[in-house]
């Protein structure tokens, strides 16, 4: 995989030198970006097999910069990482063209195989959806839709703000 270059745009600095060193120990050759307007400007001319996409950035939606990212390097795979994965939201990245999306912390074996387009699709449980996991599911398209604001999202499930906040925390842990 000589040829293979990884952009990986991510506000953790931190987390984004790790994966680019656990990629670059498997043949990849890696780039990090902590914001999407900096990949764009910085490194136009580059030519990414796969770009890395964290969905919250900075308490902004990386999909906002999919359509961009992709005009500016229509071969490469976009691959969404998230620390606050939901069907609502991987729905919406799919949707909108990335080509898959990961849950972070990521396997770096799951992560090789879907850089390389050969990862399997998930299995689908016949698994009764829990109340929290329903409720978690609500939580995140009604974060989406009002764009990651907290006070419209928590004011739109008639539940204080900080109720919503612990909430988020809790989960994320």
């Amino acid at each position: 995989m000589s040829d293979a270059q990884v952009l990986m745009i991510d506000d953790d600095e931190a987390f984004g030198r790790v994966m680019l060193r656990r990629l670059e120990h498997h043949g990849w050759i890696g780039k990090h970006c902590t914001s999407p307007e900096q990949a764009l400007s910085e490194h136009k001319q580059e030519n990414f097999t796969a770009i890395l996409l964290d969905l919250n950035l900075s308490g902004a939606s990386g999909l906002k910069y999919l359509a961009a990212i992709q005009q500016q390097w229509p071969q490469a795979r976009v691959i969404i990482l998230t620390g606050y994965a939901s069907i609502a939201t991987t729905v919406h990245a799919i949707k909108q063209g990335a080509d898959d999306y990961l849950t972070k912390p990521v396997e770096i074996n799951l992560l090789l195989k879907t850089l390389a387009g050969d990862g399997e699709p998930p299995e689908l449980s016949d698994e009764p959806v829990s109340v929290d996991a329903l409720e978690w599911e609500l939580i995140q398209r009604t974060l989406q839709e009002h764009d990651g604001n907290i006070s419209a999202t928590a004011r739109a499930l008639k539940m204080h703000r900080r109720t919503l906040q612990r909430k988020l925390q809790k989960r994320r842990s």
